[in-house]
């Protein structure tokens, strides 16, 4: 039960009831904080997580098989994947954008990936339990932090969330500290609550139409192909805007000064030149 919705019994509720007999799994109860229904829904999270990557890994394994000059079938698949999520890196990001994706493009593919597996009847989406979306948005914010310092220094970094007021600094750093921490927050609860709602009314679709043998949920399967794009366009862009947030800033310090020193350069030589004329 979960918010008042029964769900079936996921294939590894089985395994689980076998090794938590055994005390195996007593480390996911977490000292007790956990009762068994939580620990059963992390068991299963980790469970088809696993299985999410090991798709993801295989699908690249076949793909790069047989590589041809003019790619068809999963190659052309991949490689229109591929190029789908660079575009959108270099609109989100600019010139830069391919520098990141690698970290984009895996987060994209881990949550598209998860979303979907909930999709297959007996399987759920790691991504309808808040363990999972808030240890991406935890993740997500480790590397941002690492981008920013290493984009604009230790300095430039704090300076950031100071502000360019002076007067204003210590108020800015404390607005800037809680919107920054605000942030994996935001990402996990859009995740965890559009993807928990989504399993859940096919839940209850499911259930209504259980009894008398009524597929009356595959409509919402279908739509849930969709869903499973779209949260993971959405996490992956404002994890691309948090970043751009601080490079930009960065890299329009690092244009003043290529101007200033290009600008001196010019003057230089225009003395130069000057000097040489009045020789003459």
């Amino acid at each position: 039960m979960a918010g008042g919705v029964e769900h079936p019994p996921s294939l590894f509720h089985g395994l689980f009831v076998s090794l938590d007999k055994k005390g195996v799994l007593d480390w996911l109860r977490f000292g007790g904080w956990f009762d068994e229904h939580q620990a059963a829904t992390f068991f299963d999270a980790m469970i088809c997580s696993a299985m999410a990557i090991a798709a993801v890994v295989l699908l690249v394994v076949m793909g790069r098989k047989r590589l041809e000059k003019v790619p068809k079938g999963l190659q052309n698949v991949l490689e229109w994947s591929l190029e789908g999520l660079r575009g959108m890196t270099v609109d989100l990001l600019g010139p830069q954008g391919p520098k990141y994706l690698p970290l984009m493009g895996t987060v994209f593919l881990y949550i598209f990936f998860n979303n979907l597996i909930g999709l297959v009847p007996g399987l759920k989406s790691p991504t309808m339990t808040p363990s999972t979306t808030f240890a991406l948005g935890i993740s997500i914010f480790i590397c941002v932090q690492s981008i920013a310092v290493k984009a604009n220094g230790v300095k430039g970094y704090l300076a950031h969330f100071c502000g360019d007021i002076v007067a204003l600094a210590p108020l800015m750093f404390v607005i800037h500290i809680a919107g920054e921490l605000a942030k994996p927050m935001s990402l996990s609860l859009r995740l965890f609550g559009n993807i928990y709602g989504e399993d859940n009314i096919i839940a209850v679709l499911f259930g209504m139409g259980y009894g008398a043998w009524i597929p009356v949920h595959l409509p919402m399967l279908a739509f849930g192909i969709f869903t499973a794009f779209l949260q993971a366009f959405i996490f992956t862009s404002l994890s691309c805007i948090y970043v751009q947030g601080f490079t930009e800033h960065a890299g329009h310090e690092h244009a003043e000064g290529h101007d200033h020193d290009h600008a001196h350069g010019h003057d230089h030589g225009h003395g130069h030149e000057h000097g040489h004329a009045h020789s003459h």
